[in-house]
């Protein structure tokens, strides 16, 4: 019967009335509780209306009565309500949600504003900065705290919740010069959270290690407490070898080892008296089973609280991943710096760089990887230069298992061709009287083979040929089977005879022919053996054997 009681009492309570007596069921003790409901402060009764519930209301000026459509509301109490931490602080706040009750013994916990979820909390900020307790003595017409603390109450829900006072309520000139004040000056923002923090939120670990490392802060060096559930224990090194001794310094790192060596996860809490700034709200944290909803708070004046913050310690089975980096190809050695990326996709990427010039194999391995984890290796630089081009071949990804897993990739260095540019001047007084000029082009073992014919009495220029594509290390050769002298010209011939191509380079051969005019008594006739074999001598005397231009890609090649 009593049990029944209490819950037609829960009911039948006007929702707004922060209920002081018995409260239904028993608050259990959890971690998330900061501060504790203890009772009610300063105030008094209030009677007016709240607008039908889920419709939206003005708040761009202060009605002089209450609206007809509003409902009656008539709260037992507006005023402040006091709460209580652990260390024995104690708080004043107002209600920002009149249509809950609250209860002495539950428990709180900070939040947002976004979480809070109440309509107008800047103009809320604006009345708690500006009034009683935040600012002891305004309203300065009231007779006492407890008339001010009612004011302020009324007009915190008229803001929030939408609460209009009845005209003939004490209370209301009062109120009303709040509100007129407070739409005169307009919100303010939402000031900071209780400064205490662990970084980061989430952190995993494998089972048969430490999980961490969570880094615990609080807001002007305030020390801290860490404490873990059962089967847990904290340490102040990444091997756990060192046990976490309470208090400790703010921007301690600490780590979680699980004691049964399972997956299952734990929630490490920081906790630290630290300032905390009017305006800051507080949510219920249900730690009664049997209220399901309670009064949102929101801090009346700056306190010391003890704050805390959560985060969480996950353990998973775990393997480790190795990968082999080899390399092949007749250019190994030549290759630049690499990248190697092994990519856990949300465990996160791990990057190697290797040196260039690498020629034997290298082996690197991340350990601890939770198993089921999908691995690749990508190359985001794989070592190709000007003078190589590396072709990087990868196994599959590896779904990872406990134990070693295995990746392979093998770079394969090869020289790029190179270029060759055959350049041929005709120069001197004489140019213009000589036959015609032929340049025999051969490169490797048949790979290129090309006459380059300069026509008869070309006047003075430089003509180019080129060809591209040839391998690194083919060597190339130049001749002039018939560099244009006759009985009109002699030439002397100076240039490059032989080279050998680079790697992804440009190799220019020139050869240069600069004619001279034979002296008209110098001649000799036209016909007769004798003339013969003076004109075969001195075009003998300027061919350039075996000279070699080297250049790029074959304009045209032989296979």
């Amino acid at each position: 019967m009593g049990a029944l009681l209490a819950a037609l009492v829960v009911t039948a309570l006007p929702a707004q009335a922060v209920f002081s007596g018995p409260q239904p069921g028993t608050a259990v003790p959890t971690a998330e509780v900061e501060i504790t409901m203890t009772g009610t402060g300063v105030g008094t009764a209030a009677t007016g209306g709240l607008p039908p519930v889920g419709e939206t209301f003005d708040i761009s000026t202060y009605p002089p009565d209450v609206p007809a459509n509003y409902e009656a509301d008539n709260p037992s109490f507006a005023g402040t309500i006091l709460t209580a931490d652990a260390e024995g602080n104690t708080q004043e706040m107002y209600c920002i949600d009149i249509r809950t009750s609250t209860y002495s013994g539950l428990g709180y916990e900070s939040g947002t504003w976004g979480e809070a979820n109440v309509p107008n909390v800047g103009y809320v900020n604006r009345v708690l900065n500006s009034y009683y307790p935040d600012q002891p003595g305004l309203p300065a017409e009231a007779a006492n705290d407890s008339i001010r603390a009612a004011a302020v109450q009324a007009a915190i829900w008229f803001f929030s919740d939408g609460f209009v006072l009845q005209d003939i309520d004490p209370l209301r000139p009062l109120t009303q010069g709040i509100i007129d004040a407070v739409l005169a000056v307009g919100p303010l923002t939402e000031p900071p959270a209780p400064d205490v923090t662990i970084d980061p939120p989430v952190a995993a670990g494998p089972v048969d290690g430490v999980t961490g490392p969570f880094t615990i802060s609080a807001g002007g060096g305030a020390a801290l407490t860490v404490e873990a559930p059962a089967g847990f224990t904290l340490f102040t090194d990444p091997a756990g070898t060192v046990p976490l001794v309470n208090p400790v310094a703010s921007g301690t790192q600490v780590w979680v080892r699980s004691a049964a060596q399972t997956t299952d996860p734990a929630v490490i809490t920081a906790s630290a008296v630290v300032p905390v700034e009017t305006g800051n709200v507080y949510l219920y944290t249900g730690n009664n089973p049997d209220v399901t909803e309670a009064q949102k708070l929101i801090l009346a004046a700056n306190a010391e609280i003890e704050s805390n913050a959560q985060a969480t310690a996950e353990f998973f089975v775990a393997g480790d991943l190795t990968v082999n980096k080899a390399f092949a190809g007749e250019a190994v050695g030549s290759q630049g710096a690499i990248v190697l990326t092994m990519d856990c996709g949300p465990i996160g990427a791990f990057v190697f760089e290797i040196p260039a010039g690498a020629t034997t194999p290298v082996t690197e391995t991340v350990t601890d990887l939770p198993v089921g984890t999908v691995c690749l290796v990508t190359e985001e630089v794989a070592g190709s230069t000007t003078e190589v081009t590396v072709t990087p071949t990868f196994s599959d990804p590896v779904t990872i298992a406990e134990g070693e897993n295995v990746l392979a990739v093998t770079n394969t260095v090869e020289f790029n061709p190179g270029s060759l540019v055959v350049a041929k001047t005709i120069s001197g007084s004489g140019a213009g009287l000589q036959d015609e000029v032929v340049l025999h082009i051969q490169c490797g073992n048949g790979l290129i083979d090309e006459i380059f014919v300069i026509p008869e009495g070309t006047s003075a220029d430089t003509f180019t040929q080129r060809y591209d594509g040839i391998p690194a290390g083919t060597v190339c050769r130049v001749t002039e089977p018939a560099s244009g002298a006759n009985e009109d010209v002699t030439v002397e011939s100076s240039g490059t005879a032989e080279v050998t191509i680079l790697p992804g380079q440009e190799v220019a051969a020139e050869v240069i022919n600069e004619y001279a005019p034979v002296p008209v008594t110098e001649r000799l006739p036209r016909t007769g053996a004798d003339g013969a074999t003076v004109l075969g001598a001195v075009a003998g005397a300027a061919v350039l054997a075996g000279s070699v231009l080297v250049l790029g890609t074959s304009r045209r090649r032989r296979s």
